[in-house]
């Protein structure tokens, strides 16, 4: 039997339901490619994100060198592992992200190296 505890799915036996996991990503942007990006986020691409499943927690930039200027950093929750392993098929196949990254990108690419760590929220931490 699964019932709702504070929001939360849990099982009779007690333990947490739950598989959200949330991404961490980290773009290296090209030289002078920092202001590109983020106004291809800002007009459309959260969109996209959101259209497909991928919710936005929140997009940073470092004010401090070596990466200002030159990093986005942004967090996405997914349902669980598999669920962001669609959503990402999804989205790289997507006609509205393939058109949007063709247009944005003609005078070249903006990320020349990415990162993604998936973190699962510890048991103390505030939920979002």
């Amino acid at each position: 039997m699964i019932s709702m505890m504070a929001g939360r799915e849990v099982l009779a036996e007690g333990a947490a339901a739950d598989e959200t996991v949330y991404e961490l990503r980290i773009y290296h942007l090209n030289e002078g490619k920092q202001e590109g990006i983020l106004e291809r986020f800002r007009s459309k691409e959260t969109a996209i994100f959101a259209r497909i499943g991928m919710h936005g927690v929140g997009y940073w930039v470092p004010t401090d060198e070596p990466l200002a200027g030159r990093t986005l950093v942004y967090m996405l929750r997914h349902k669980s592992r598999a669920a962001a392993t669609e959503s990402w098929a999804k989205f790289s196949a997507d006609p509205e992200w393939i058109a949007l990254k063709a247009e944005s990108e003609k005078d070249g690419a903006f990320v020349k190296l990415h990162e993604s760590t998936f973190l699962k929220l510890t048991d103390f931490s505030p939920k979002p």
